[in-house]
Protein backbone atom coordinates (compact mmCIF):
# COMPACT_ATOMS: atom_id res chain seq x y z
CA UNK A 1 0.00 0.00 0.00
CA UNK A 2 2.91 2.60 0.83
CA UNK A 3 4.44 1.67 -2.53
CA UNK A 4 1.12 2.51 -4.45
CA UNK A 5 0.75 5.91 -2.56
CA UNK A 6 4.24 6.90 -3.53
CA UNK A 7 3.81 6.39 -7.33
CA UNK A 8 0.34 7.90 -6.89
CA UNK A 9 2.20 10.87 -5.18
CA UNK A 10 5.13 10.99 -7.78
CA UNK A 11 2.27 11.02 -10.41
CA UNK A 12 0.48 14.20 -8.69
CA UNK A 13 3.95 15.77 -8.51
CA UNK A 14 4.85 15.22 -12.71
CA UNK A 15 0.78 16.63 -13.40
CA UNK A 16 1.89 19.83 -10.98
CA UNK A 17 0.76 20.91 -7.50
CA UNK A 18 -0.97 23.43 -8.83
CA UNK A 19 -3.30 21.44 -10.86
CA UNK A 20 -6.23 22.05 -8.83
CA UNK A 21 -8.33 19.55 -10.88
CA UNK A 22 -5.79 16.98 -11.24
CA UNK A 23 -4.56 17.27 -7.45
CA UNK A 24 -8.41 16.82 -6.49
CA UNK A 25 -8.98 13.51 -8.91
CA UNK A 26 -5.20 12.06 -7.73
CA UNK A 27 -7.41 12.74 -4.19
CA UNK A 28 -10.09 10.43 -4.82
CA UNK A 29 -8.24 7.97 -6.95
CA UNK A 30 -6.51 7.32 -3.11
CA UNK A 31 -9.27 7.67 -1.30
CA UNK A 32 -10.90 4.77 -2.71
CA UNK A 33 -8.19 2.57 -3.13
CA UNK A 34 -7.96 3.31 0.34
CA UNK A 35 -11.41 2.52 0.57
CA UNK A 36 -11.16 -0.53 -1.31
CA UNK A 37 -8.02 -2.10 0.47
CA UNK A 38 -10.00 -1.43 3.59
CA UNK A 39 -12.70 -3.32 2.59
CA UNK A 40 -10.76 -6.54 1.54
CA UNK A 41 -9.07 -6.35 4.95
CA UNK A 42 -12.23 -6.09 6.72
CA UNK A 43 -14.63 -7.52 4.93
CA UNK A 44 -17.28 -9.70 5.75
CA UNK A 45 -16.86 -13.01 7.34
CA UNK A 46 -18.89 -15.42 5.34
CA UNK A 47 -21.02 -17.99 7.02
CA UNK A 48 -22.91 -21.05 5.93
CA UNK A 49 -26.07 -22.38 8.28
CA UNK A 50 -27.00 -25.90 8.60
CA UNK A 51 -30.05 -27.25 10.94
CA UNK A 52 -30.84 -30.38 12.80
CA UNK A 53 -33.83 -32.04 14.17
CA UNK A 54 -34.50 -35.38 16.38
CA UNK A 55 -37.15 -36.71 19.00
CA UNK A 56 -37.97 -39.86 20.68
CA UNK A 57 -40.45 -40.60 23.36
CA UNK A 58 -39.70 -38.00 25.85
CA UNK A 59 -36.85 -35.74 24.45
CA UNK A 60 -36.40 -33.20 21.61
CA UNK A 61 -33.55 -31.82 20.01
CA UNK A 62 -33.07 -28.65 17.86
CA UNK A 63 -29.85 -27.32 16.30
CA UNK A 64 -29.02 -24.16 14.64
CA UNK A 65 -25.18 -23.92 14.06
CA UNK A 66 -23.97 -20.97 11.98
CA UNK A 67 -20.50 -21.28 10.50
CA UNK A 68 -17.55 -19.54 8.94
CA UNK A 69 -16.72 -20.74 5.46
CA UNK A 70 -12.74 -21.88 5.94
CA UNK A 71 -11.98 -19.68 2.76
CA UNK A 72 -8.82 -18.13 4.87
CA UNK A 73 -6.78 -17.81 7.82
CA UNK A 74 -9.08 -15.87 9.80
CA UNK A 75 -12.21 -17.70 8.89
CA UNK A 76 -11.16 -21.23 9.75
CA UNK A 77 -9.43 -19.77 13.06
CA UNK A 78 -13.03 -18.73 13.92
CA UNK A 79 -14.31 -21.87 12.45
CA UNK A 80 -11.93 -23.79 14.98
CA UNK A 81 -12.55 -22.02 17.82
CA UNK A 82 -16.98 -21.97 17.11
CA UNK A 83 -16.68 -25.67 16.67
CA UNK A 84 -14.85 -25.98 19.89
CA UNK A 85 -17.88 -24.09 21.26
CA UNK A 86 -20.51 -26.63 19.79
CA UNK A 87 -18.12 -29.59 21.33
CA UNK A 88 -17.85 -28.16 24.61
CA UNK A 89 -21.64 -27.61 25.19
CA UNK A 90 -23.06 -30.42 23.19
CA UNK A 91 -20.77 -32.97 24.65
CA UNK A 92 -22.08 -32.48 28.58
CA UNK A 93 -25.62 -32.48 27.95
CA UNK A 94 -26.30 -33.55 31.53
CA UNK A 95 -28.21 -33.04 34.66
CA UNK A 96 -25.39 -33.45 36.45
CA UNK A 97 -21.94 -32.37 36.99
CA UNK A 98 -21.01 -31.82 34.04
CA UNK A 99 -18.77 -34.31 32.25
CA UNK A 100 -17.75 -35.51 28.59
CA UNK A 101 -20.37 -38.35 27.02
CA UNK A 102 -18.90 -38.59 23.68
CA UNK A 103 -15.72 -37.92 22.03
CA UNK A 104 -15.13 -34.46 19.76
CA UNK A 105 -15.73 -35.05 16.02
CA UNK A 106 -12.75 -36.43 14.07
CA UNK A 107 -13.75 -35.77 11.13
CA UNK A 108 -13.24 -33.25 8.01
CA UNK A 109 -14.22 -29.78 10.09
CA UNK A 110 -14.88 -28.43 6.88
CA UNK A 111 -17.57 -30.49 6.25
CA UNK A 112 -20.44 -29.00 8.03
CA UNK A 113 -23.10 -31.28 7.20
CA UNK A 114 -20.75 -34.06 8.67
CA UNK A 115 -20.49 -32.38 11.69
CA UNK A 116 -23.72 -31.42 12.38
CA UNK A 117 -24.91 -35.00 11.67
CA UNK A 118 -22.32 -36.25 14.12
CA UNK A 119 -23.11 -33.92 16.92
CA UNK A 120 -26.82 -34.49 16.16
CA UNK A 121 -27.31 -38.01 16.46
CA UNK A 122 -24.62 -38.22 19.58
CA UNK A 123 -26.53 -35.49 21.45
CA UNK A 124 -30.04 -36.80 20.48
CA UNK A 125 -28.42 -40.33 22.19
CA UNK A 126 -27.44 -38.75 25.10
CA UNK A 127 -30.46 -36.49 25.80
CA UNK A 128 -32.46 -39.58 24.82
CA UNK A 129 -31.25 -42.30 27.38
CA UNK A 130 -31.04 -39.54 29.78
CA UNK A 131 -34.54 -38.85 29.13
CA UNK A 132 -35.85 -42.25 29.46
CA UNK A 133 -33.95 -42.43 32.81
CA UNK A 134 -36.03 -39.56 34.02
CA UNK A 135 -39.61 -41.08 32.76
CA UNK A 136 -38.69 -44.75 34.28
CA UNK A 137 -37.28 -42.71 37.84
CA UNK A 138 -41.11 -40.66 37.77
CA UNK A 139 -43.07 -43.69 36.87
CA UNK A 140 -41.78 -46.03 39.48
CA UNK A 141 -41.95 -43.34 41.94
CA UNK A 142 -45.63 -42.95 40.72
CA UNK A 143 -46.51 -46.56 40.81
CA UNK A 144 -45.11 -46.86 44.09
CA UNK A 145 -46.79 -44.19 45.72
CA UNK A 146 -50.04 -45.97 47.67
CA UNK A 147 -51.51 -42.13 48.42
CA UNK A 148 -52.68 -42.16 44.87
CA UNK A 149 -55.92 -43.33 43.67
CA UNK A 150 -56.01 -45.65 40.60
CA UNK A 151 -57.08 -42.87 38.55
CA UNK A 152 -54.40 -39.96 39.29
CA UNK A 153 -52.22 -42.62 38.96
CA UNK A 154 -52.93 -43.14 35.31
CA UNK A 155 -53.59 -39.06 34.50
CA UNK A 156 -49.77 -38.92 36.38
CA UNK A 157 -48.19 -41.18 34.35
CA UNK A 158 -49.72 -40.23 31.12
CA UNK A 159 -48.46 -36.14 31.85
CA UNK A 160 -44.08 -37.09 31.89
CA UNK A 161 -42.59 -33.74 30.65
CA UNK A 162 -40.47 -34.09 27.51
CA UNK A 163 -36.97 -32.50 27.69
CA UNK A 164 -36.04 -30.37 25.22
CA UNK A 165 -32.67 -28.91 24.11
CA UNK A 166 -32.51 -26.33 21.74
CA UNK A 167 -28.89 -25.25 20.21
CA UNK A 168 -28.19 -22.09 18.58
CA UNK A 169 -25.05 -20.71 17.26
CA UNK A 170 -25.57 -17.83 14.63
CA UNK A 171 -23.45 -14.77 13.49
CA UNK A 172 -24.80 -11.45 14.97
CA UNK A 173 -22.44 -8.51 14.03
CA UNK A 174 -19.71 -8.52 11.57
CA UNK A 175 -17.84 -4.96 11.33
CA UNK A 176 -14.88 -3.95 9.90
CA UNK A 177 -12.43 -5.26 13.40
CA UNK A 178 -14.37 -7.55 14.98
CA UNK A 179 -17.04 -10.18 14.42
CA UNK A 180 -19.83 -11.37 16.98
CA UNK A 181 -21.31 -15.08 17.11
CA UNK A 182 -24.01 -15.71 19.86
CA UNK A 183 -24.08 -18.74 21.99
CA UNK A 184 -27.21 -19.68 23.45
CA UNK A 185 -29.23 -22.45 24.16
CA UNK A 186 -32.57 -23.29 25.58
CA UNK A 187 -32.58 -26.21 27.90
CA UNK A 188 -35.64 -28.16 29.63
CA UNK A 189 -34.83 -31.02 31.88
CA UNK A 190 -38.07 -32.12 33.09
CA UNK A 191 -38.14 -29.83 36.07
CA UNK A 192 -40.09 -26.34 36.74
CA UNK A 193 -38.81 -24.50 34.10
CA UNK A 194 -36.21 -24.17 31.31
CA UNK A 195 -33.06 -22.64 31.21
CA UNK A 196 -30.15 -20.29 28.84
CA UNK A 197 -27.28 -21.92 28.80
CA UNK A 198 -24.11 -21.20 26.63
CA UNK A 199 -20.98 -19.46 25.86
CA UNK A 200 -22.64 -16.09 25.25
CA UNK A 201 -21.28 -13.63 22.77
CA UNK A 202 -18.22 -14.52 21.36
CA UNK A 203 -16.15 -11.52 20.01
CA UNK A 204 -13.32 -12.23 17.36
CA UNK A 205 -10.95 -9.97 16.11
CA UNK A 206 -10.65 -10.24 12.01
CA UNK A 207 -7.10 -9.15 11.93
CA UNK A 208 -6.46 -12.90 13.43
CA UNK A 209 -9.10 -14.73 13.88
CA UNK A 210 -8.44 -15.08 18.07
CA UNK A 211 -11.33 -14.84 20.34
CA UNK A 212 -11.44 -12.00 22.95
CA UNK A 213 -11.80 -13.23 26.16
CA UNK A 214 -11.83 -10.72 28.14
CA UNK A 215 -13.00 -7.14 27.36
CA UNK A 216 -12.44 -5.84 30.82
CA UNK A 217 -9.86 -6.12 33.42
CA UNK A 218 -11.37 -9.03 36.00
CA UNK A 219 -9.59 -6.86 38.26
CA UNK A 220 -12.31 -3.40 38.22
CA UNK A 221 -14.83 -5.03 39.67
CA UNK A 222 -14.77 -2.91 42.66
CA UNK A 223 -14.07 0.06 40.76
CA UNK A 224 -16.43 -0.68 38.65
CA UNK A 225 -19.83 -0.83 40.30
CA UNK A 226 -21.50 2.35 39.92
CA UNK A 227 -21.64 2.06 36.40
CA UNK A 228 -23.60 -1.60 36.89
CA UNK A 229 -25.48 -0.09 39.34
CA UNK A 230 -26.31 2.53 36.90
CA UNK A 231 -26.93 -0.40 34.21
CA UNK A 232 -29.00 -2.57 36.10
CA UNK A 233 -30.95 0.65 37.06
CA UNK A 234 -31.99 1.04 33.81
CA UNK A 235 -32.82 -2.51 32.96
CA UNK A 236 -35.61 -2.03 35.52
CA UNK A 237 -36.86 0.89 34.64
CA UNK A 238 -36.97 -0.58 30.75
CA UNK A 239 -38.78 -3.66 31.65
CA UNK A 240 -41.29 -1.71 34.23
CA UNK A 241 -39.84 -2.64 37.86
CA UNK A 242 -38.41 0.79 38.58
CA UNK A 243 -37.03 0.94 42.25
CA UNK A 244 -34.56 3.47 44.16
CA UNK A 245 -30.96 2.18 43.85
CA UNK A 246 -31.12 1.00 47.51
CA UNK A 247 -33.94 -1.41 47.24
CA UNK A 248 -32.51 -2.28 43.98
CA UNK A 249 -29.64 -3.50 45.63
CA UNK A 250 -31.51 -5.32 48.11
CA UNK A 251 -33.13 -7.11 45.82
CA UNK A 252 -30.37 -8.80 43.94
CA UNK A 253 -28.57 -11.96 44.73
CA UNK A 254 -25.26 -11.02 45.13
CA UNK A 255 -22.41 -11.65 47.69
CA UNK A 256 -21.49 -9.38 49.96
CA UNK A 257 -23.61 -6.48 48.05
CA UNK A 258 -21.20 -6.73 45.42
CA UNK A 259 -22.64 -6.69 41.77
CA UNK A 260 -20.41 -9.48 39.85
CA UNK A 261 -18.89 -9.17 35.80
CA UNK A 262 -21.24 -11.16 33.92
CA UNK A 263 -20.23 -14.42 33.12
CA UNK A 264 -20.76 -14.09 29.53
CA UNK A 265 -17.99 -11.74 28.56
CA UNK A 266 -19.74 -7.88 26.87
CA UNK A 267 -20.13 -7.49 23.57
CA UNK A 268 -19.50 -4.57 21.42
CA UNK A 269 -22.04 -2.38 19.60
CA UNK A 270 -21.84 1.29 18.22
CA UNK A 271 -23.64 1.90 21.25
CA UNK A 272 -21.16 0.58 23.34
CA UNK A 273 -20.35 -2.87 25.54
CA UNK A 274 -23.31 -4.67 26.25
CA UNK A 275 -23.44 -6.70 29.55
CA UNK A 276 -25.85 -9.65 29.82
CA UNK A 277 -25.95 -11.62 32.99
CA UNK A 278 -27.86 -15.38 32.70
CA UNK A 279 -30.76 -16.35 34.63
CA UNK A 280 -30.09 -16.78 38.31
CA UNK A 281 -26.57 -15.08 38.42
CA UNK A 282 -27.53 -11.78 40.02
CA UNK A 283 -30.90 -12.35 40.54
CA UNK A 284 -34.42 -14.31 40.29
CA UNK A 285 -35.34 -16.21 37.88
CA UNK A 286 -38.33 -13.95 37.31
CA UNK A 287 -36.13 -11.03 36.95
CA UNK A 288 -34.91 -12.68 33.30
CA UNK A 289 -31.97 -11.92 31.81
CA UNK A 290 -30.71 -8.18 32.93
CA UNK A 291 -28.90 -6.66 30.33
CA UNK A 292 -27.59 -2.93 29.26
CA UNK A 293 -24.80 -1.08 27.49
CA UNK A 294 -22.50 1.01 28.68
CA UNK A 295 -20.67 3.39 26.36
CA UNK A 296 -17.56 3.57 25.82
CA UNK A 297 -16.34 7.14 26.98
CA UNK A 298 -17.61 5.25 30.43
CA UNK A 299 -16.29 2.04 30.03
CA UNK A 300 -13.07 3.01 28.45
CA UNK A 301 -10.90 2.72 32.14
CA UNK A 302 -11.21 -0.67 32.09
CA UNK A 303 -10.57 -1.93 28.93
CA UNK A 304 -8.13 -4.68 28.30
CA UNK A 305 -5.51 -3.84 25.42
CA UNK A 306 -7.46 -6.65 23.06
CA UNK A 307 -10.36 -5.01 23.94
CA UNK A 308 -9.12 -1.78 22.70
CA UNK A 309 -7.79 -3.45 19.57
CA UNK A 310 -11.02 -4.57 18.09
CA UNK A 311 -12.99 -1.21 19.23
CA UNK A 312 -10.40 0.95 17.70
CA UNK A 313 -12.50 2.10 14.75
CA UNK A 314 -14.92 3.82 17.51
CA UNK A 315 -14.27 7.00 18.98
CA UNK A 316 -13.90 7.12 23.07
Amino acid sequence: MMSLLWIIGRYSVFLGVENRYMMKKAFLFISALLALAACKNGSVVQTEVREYADSTSHAFLKMHAELPLPSDAVSSAIRSSLIDVMDGQLSQVSYGEPQRYFPRFDGDAGDTDALLSYYGQQTMKQIAQLSQEDADEREFLIRENDELTAEEREEMLAGFPSWEYDFNLRKVADTLNYVVFLSENYVYMGGAHGGVTGGGYLTYDKKSGSLVEKMLDPACVTDIQPVLVRGLMRYYSEVGAEMPEEEMLEHLQVEGGIIPLPAWTPYPTKEGLVFVYQQYEIASYADGMPSFTVPYAEIKPWLTAEAKSVLSSYRF
